[in-house]
């Protein structure tokens, strides 16, 4: 994954590897803008809690450039998941290759991308699961 500059919830400047934190992770990119990143949105908070066992992350980068759009957004919906907001949405998305969105990334806990899926979808569906966890063999032989 490409070193971005990112900004915390909270307005603090954020390098992608430490949020990324050495972990698989299944990163989302959104915005608040963007009608079928709004509806996948619950379905990837649900997906962070069947993946936890895993050790497997559910992130979500936003190419917003209102901050306060997101914020509300998150607190409105009850979104817990650990997002961050692109610090150059247009660098951001064209560094990760994101031509569309929702776009979310599978990147390994090296920091390898290892596949991406364009557009939405439901995220917490059995097939998708266990489609997502199929993404990240190392981890799924951690579990056993």
């Amino acid at each position: 994954m490409p070193a971005l500059s990112l900004i915390s919830l909270d307005g603090a400047a954020v390098r992608s590897q430490d949020w990324l934190g050495g972990r698989p992770a299944v990163v989302n990119i959104w915005a608040t803008w963007c009608a079928p990143c709004r509806t996948e949105m619950p379905s990837l908070q649900r997906l962070e809690a069947l993946l936890a066992p895993d050790g497997i992350r559910v992130l979500a980068l936003s190419v917003d450039t209102d901050h306060n759009l997101v914020r509300e957004f998150l607190l409105k919906y009850g979104i817990k998941l650990p997002v961050s907001i692109a610090g150059s949405p247009s660098q951001a998305m064209t560094a990760l290759g994101v031509v569309a969105l929702p776009q979310t990334l599978y990147v390994g806990a090296d920091g390898r991308i290892l596949g991406s899926h364009l557009g939405q979808r439901d995220w917490a569906d059995a097939a998708t699961v266990r489609d997502v966890r199929s993404r990240f063999p190392a981890a799924a032989s951690r579990k056993r």
